[in-house]
């Protein structure tokens, strides 16, 4: 009975560890093309070489889920890899095709397996948005936010229950906080500017006077319409504008 079970444990031990060197074989394969392309043309089209190598390519995608304005002609793209049921987020910041930031994290995870970033061309942007958000944001706030994985929607799931960021927008309406909405307003995460500019329209419900520095960037995002990641009941990441 020992002995068996001994072979048993075995097994499990070898089965994880193979499929361990597996994932991380996956994983360098993505890293080797980050490190490698510079424009997004050229990282899209080698990701997308990467489907030739699945074994299973029906579940298996490389897709760009998100392609979105960030102020000052640089954008926000977001690409999801399912890869031999492992899942991976690659966020980029580009301008002009050229890519200025990159990131690699595994699915459902804050932790980053791999990043770079050119930090001279990207002062460039943080300063524009610090003037025009009045905002003290550095590189490390950008890398943070703009790989938070984010769901616009203040009901979501079956349920319709309120989700962890509408009871916080609910909060800062009911507490009348200004200056914590203010703050979200600056946020490099769209979806996080998305839940400010509700915070504010529910305060102007409540008669509550907007100073007009924060109706001019709310006026700007609204403008500016970036697409987001929302649900619809138990629907969750629909990409769609809001305004």
């Amino acid at each position: 009975m020992k002995k068996t079970l001994l072979i048993l444990i075995l097994f499990f031990v070898c089965k994880i560890q193979s499929q361990t060197k597996f994932t991380q074989s996956n994983e360098s394969k993505i890293k080797d093309i980050l490190l490698t392309k510079n424009t997004f043309c050229c990282l899209n089209k080698k990701l997308d070489s990467l489907k030739f190598t699945f074994k299973d390519p029906i579940n298996n995608f490389v897709n760009v889920n998100l392609n979105r304005d960030i102020d000052f002609n640089y954008q926000h793209k977001r690409i999801y890899i399912l890869f031999e049921s492992n899942g991976y987020q690659i966020d980029l910041i580009t301008k002009n095709d050229t890519i200025y930031f990159k990131s690699l994290k595994t699915e459902y995870s804050n932790i980053f397996t791999f990043r770079s970033q050119n930090e001279n061309k990207l002062k460039i942007l943080i300063s524009l948005r610090n003037k025009l958000y009045n905002s003290k944001k550095n590189i490390k706030n950008l890398s943070e936010e703009i790989t938070r994985d984010v769901t616009y929607g203040m009901n979501c799931g079956e349920g319709m229950n309120f989700t962890e960021e509408g009871i916080e927008i609910n909060n800062l309406v009911e507490e009348e906080n200004l200056g914590s909405l203010a703050i979200m307003l600056a946020n490099y995460n769209c979806e996080r500017q998305s839940f400010a500019v509700l915070g504010f329209s529910l305060l102007k419900q409540k008669n509550v006077e907007i100073p007009e520095k924060y109706s001019l960037i709310i006026e700007y995002i609204i403008k500016r319409n970036s697409e987001l990641q929302t649900c619809s009941g138990c629907l969750s990441g629909l990409i769609e504008k809001i305004y």
